[in-house]
């Protein structure tokens, strides 16, 4: 008699990710934030500046990033020339189980926005000594400009100044950062099709190469958050010759598990709303695991779509949420009515504290409702948890993450 035998299946490139393939005439681009540095733990902007180094969590996190990709097939590195990209690098990249030496490239066009009058100083103390200029640096960051080296303003502060005095030089951080990245994609993807790509830079600069690869506005640029050690994920399948920048399809965004962040930490700071998102689908299981990733997280209230596959993924989500109150609907639209009511809400009662609120319902009414508020499709994964941030009346949703999973034990 022959026995049967069960060859091991080969590990996933992303534990925990079954993605399709790398297209064919395309890129796979794997996009990773530096690890912490010794000035993100002290509160101060860092811009361009390469004065800060990784702290002891920051290369932690590095390496456990590496273990994280250590299956991924990485054709080629490209990274800042900033030395807490270069350190986030030499964290990871011994933890790659690589069958020969990966090329890298070290580049300026990857370095974070340049903001030269802030950096150095205190989030707190910018907001104080520039409250116009942070005003529009966070609102309208399309139109933000920055005098270099002395104060920093508003464009429309900056129209003004110019007429008096012509000596000092004006810059448009946002605007330059978002020229960078498209010279960047369009110089590198050309070179690598059917290849992937792990590119390690910093926070406003992968804002920029997300927004651009998925064709949205500068004024859209802190609607992604960018978490440190955090991991995002973007497919090209366009004919790499004629690459039309927006054709990026985006399979994860700002994925903090392998870290063990459970949910990214608030960029907008304790306040607002937290809406936990969980899409289903008929036929597939709940996966018990996505309990441990709101573990410890107070849910005040959890909405579930009244549709038979969306009941057992709620229960099974609430494992450690005995008291959460739980309404049961059967609009299929309630989250665009439920978004309105929110709005509504922050305007007559401004919140200090943060509210965390959960929404199951089928994926193809989640994905409507994410695309309303990002203004383009993103795809949903069933058994994944996309969160939103809605930190108050003066700035936008906030898309904290999009398709999060733990990782595999």
């Amino acid at each position: 008699m022959i026995a049967n035998l069960t060859l091991p299946s080969a590990p996933m490139p992303l534990p925990g990710y079954p993605l399709p393939p790398v297209p064919a005439n395309g890129v796979r681009v794997i996009l990773l934030r530096h690890g912490r540095s010794d000035l993100n733990d002290a509160g101060r902007y860092q811009g361009s500046s390469d004065d800060s180094q990784l702290t002891a969590k920051g290369r932690l996190a590095s390496r456990q990033v590496g273990q994280y990709l250590r299956h991924c097939p990485i054709d080629h590195l490209y990274a800042s020339s900033l030395r807490r990209a270069q350190q986030t690098v030499q964290e990871l990249l011994p933890q790659l189980k690589a069958t020969a030496p990966i090329p890298i490239t070290t580049t300026a066009v990857l370095r974070e926005i340049d903001l030269p009058a802030w950096e150095g100083l205190l989030y707190d103390e910018v907001k104080t000594r520039f409250p116009e200029a942070y005003r529009g640096w966070q609102t309208a960051p399309d139109q933000f400009a920055m005098a270099e080296p002395g104060g920093a303003m508003g464009r429309w502060e900056a129209e003004e100044m110019t007429s008096q005095d012509d000596s000092e030089m004006l810059i448009y951080p946002v605007q330059e950062v978002y020229q960078r990245a498209r010279e960047f994609w369009a110089s590198t993807l050309p070179k690598h099709q059917g290849q992937t790509l792990l590119v390690v830079s910093h926070g406003g600069t992968i804002q920029a190469l997300v927004n651009t690869a998925l064709d949205l506005p500068m004024m859209q640029h802190h609607e992604m958050q960018q978490t440190h050690s955090g991991l995002t994920v973007i497919d090209f399948a366009a004919n790499m010759t004629t690459l039309a920048l927006g054709a990026g399809h985006l399979h994860l965004l700002n994925l903090t598990t392998p870290v063990g962040e459970q949910l990214p930490k608030l960029k907008a700071g304790k306040q607002g709303l937290r809406l936990v998102l969980l899409p289903c689908q008929t036929g597939i299981r709940p996966d018990a695991a996505l309990a441990q990733l709101v573990q410890g997280h107070p849910i005040v209230a959890c909405v579930v779509e009244d549709h038979p596959c969306c009941h057992p993924s709620q229960r099974s989500l609430l494992t450690h949420h005995p008291e959460t109150v739980t309404l049961s609907v059967g609009r299929a639209d309630f989250l665009h009515q439920w978004q309105r009511s929110l709005l509504q809400s922050l305007r007559q009662v401004p919140t200090t504290e943060l509210t965390t609120v959960a929404a199951v319902c089928h994926q193809s009414h989640a994905e409507s409702f994410l695309r309303r508020v990002i203004g383009r499709p993103l795809p949903l994964l069933p058994n994944a948890l996309t969160v939103l941030h809605y930190p108050g009346t003066e700035m936008r949703p906030i898309l904290q993450t999009l398709n999060s999973r733990p990782v595999p034990s």
